[in-house]
Parts: C-alpha cells; sequence; structure tokens
C-alpha cells in the first residue's frame, strides 16, 4: 500500500509539474505572439508602431498622401486585413466610414478604437480632422498601452516605456502650440477649409468665417455673403493669418490667396494627409513653424 501510494503521489506531482510547464509555454506564446493593427491612416500606425516596438506590427491602410480617405472604396485585400487584426484604429466622425462598415461586417467592434468619438467624445458632425487636436496623440498613445497590455501582460511596462519616449517626440510641438496662446490674444484667422482647426483653437486663435471653410470642404460654392465678408475682412487686416489647405484647389480659395497676399496678409499652406517622407511630430510643427512666422509678422 505504501508503495503504491508513493507511485501515486510521484504521478500527481508529474502531472502538476508537466501542466505548469505546458501553462508556461502557452503563456510565453501568448506573450510572444505578434500583436496586429490596422489603421485607416499612416500617423495612427505610426503611433502604434512607436507603442508596440518589436511586439508587432502596425499597418496603414491609406499609406500616401494623393489618397483621399474619405473616398476610398475598400478591396477584399482590406477586409482580409481588418479581419486578420488583433486592433484596429479607426479616425470617426464619418472620415473613414468605409472601414467602420469593414469591422461591422467582421463584427470586431471590440477590437476597435474609433479616435473622434471614443477618445475625444465628438459626435458625427463635428469637424473630423481630429488628428490636428495637441492632446490627440496623448490620447491614442494610452488607449494602445491598455489595449496591447491586455494582449501582452508581460510586456506592460515595455509599451508604457514605449509610449513616453513616442510622446516625448511630440513635446516641442505641443509646446510651441502653447507658447502661440500665450501671445496670441485671440487674433483672427481665416482657412480655406477646417482642416488645422483644431490646432488653431488650442493656439487660442479665432476661427472667423467657418460657414465659407465649411461650404469649400463639401465641396459647394461659398455664398456671395461669406465671400464679401472674407474679401473685406482681408482687404482691412482683420485677418491675421489666411490658412490654406494645398490638397483643395478651387477658384474660390485661390482668389482668396490672392487677395491676402495683395493685402499683405500672411498665407501658410497646410495639408489634410501626412506628407511622404515626414514623420507626425515633424508634420504637425513644420506648419505650426510656419503659423508661428506669419503671426509674428502682424505684431
Amino acid at each position: 500500500m505504501e508503495r503504491k501510494s508513493l507511485h501515486r503521489i510521484i504521478a500527481l506531482i508529474m502531472v502538476t509539474i508537466v501542466s505548469t510547464l505546458m501553462g508556461l509555454v502557452q503563456t510565453g506564446q501568448a506573450a510572444s505572439r505578434h500583436i496586429e493593427v490596422v489603421s485607416s491612416l499612416d500617423f495612427y500606425a505610426e503611433t502604434a508602431q512607436a507603442v508596440l516596438g518589436t511586439q508587432g506590427t502596425a499597418t496603414a491602410i491609406i499609406n500616401s498622401p494623393s489618397i483621399d480617405a474619405e473616398d476610398f472604396e475598400p478591396t477584399t485585400r482590406t477586409a482580409r486585413q481588418v479581419a486578420d487584426a488583433d486592433v484596429v484604429i479607426e479616425s470617426g466622425l464619418g472620415y473613414d466610414d468605409w472601414l467602420h462598415k469593414v469591422v461591422a461586417a467582421n463584427d470586431q467592434q471590440n477590437v476597435t478604437i474609433n479616435v473622434g468619438e471614443r477618445l475625444l467624445h465628438r459626435k458625427v458632425g463635428d469637424n473630423p480632422h481630429v488628428w490636428y487636436a495637441p492632446k490627440t496623440m496623448n490620447r491614442l498613445t494610452d488607449a494602445l498601452v491598455q489595449r496591447f497590455s491586455k494582449l501582452q501582460p508581460r510586456n506592460k511596462q515595455l509599451f508604457a516605456k514605449n509610449a513616453q519616449r513616442y510622446l516625448a517626440t511630440l513635446k516641442p510641438w505641443q509646446d510651441q502650440v502653447a507658447a502661440i496662446k500665450a501671445q496670441a490674444q485671440g487674433k483672427k484667422v481665416a482657412v480655406s477649409e477646417p482642416v488645422m482647426n483644431d490646432t488653431l483653437q488650442a493656439a487660442g486663435l479665432r476661427v472667423t468665417n467657418d460657414h465659407f471653410a465649411r461650404a469649400v470642404e463639401e465641396g459647394t460654392d461659398p455664398s456671395p455673403a461669406d465671400i464679401a465678408h472674407l474679401t473685406k475682412a482681408l482687404k482691412q487686416h482683420r485677418i491675421a493669418v489666411w490658412v490654406v489647405n494645398v490638397q483643395n484647389s478651387q477658384r474660390v480659395v485661390d482668389d482668396m490667396t490672392a487677395t491676402a497676399r495683395k493685402a499683405g496678409v500672411p498665407v501658410i499652406k497646410v495639408t489634410e494627409t501626412l506628407p511622404a517622407h515626414q514623420t507626425y511630430s515633424q508634420w504637425m510643427t513644420k506648419q505650426t513653424t510656419a503659423l508661428q512666422q506669419a503671426l509674428n509678422k502682424n505684431r
């Protein structure tokens, strides 16, 4: 009896050891498995990759400045990319509604981070160019750290460290915006489209031609009253800076740019999409530097 009992005890110990080792192997495999992230826009993929480091891959569906995200048509390849993703990042607010539809078709709402609606608490109809807000990438970074840490708990500290390193690259731009706000004193600016508005507002500047800009963005003609009002404001130097989206050229916008230059109002050029061979931080900093220099001319 004693020998049988001993054998049973040894067998139980062996089973326990084997089970424990298998559990450790499975945990190790889960922690080492690469995380796959898919985003609609390239600068969101940049942020995700910075947080992931070597623990995964972030892929942007739209990775060229020549592609219009709002008119993009998803393909079967797009659907496969999204279906295979552990995390999906959509900008939201209707800007990349095509991705939202693919996510819904795949029933992947539980793996999706909606930047505009979930992280910034905006609603459809609000300005969709949320990446121009200085706080956007901070909130996305925090959300990614939480999401990745659930997928790979053992790498939680690594993700947090990567996030802090990435956020440090954004601080010079965010400090730049704060510096403008300290000196702006509510100066008035006008825009061809509401692309840079979140940066302008964060910098304490007042956008004065919302109705005109919304019409241009929607591809309709601004009203004669809007055109007359903006023309007069530029000629009378009641506008400190004219901000033009160079990716959308319309006759009325070109005319306003000519009017601004003739009146001596500084003109700065911005883009809706990330230029080739630039990081998000470089892009934002370059445009905000141009804004700062233009405002300094009007002191």
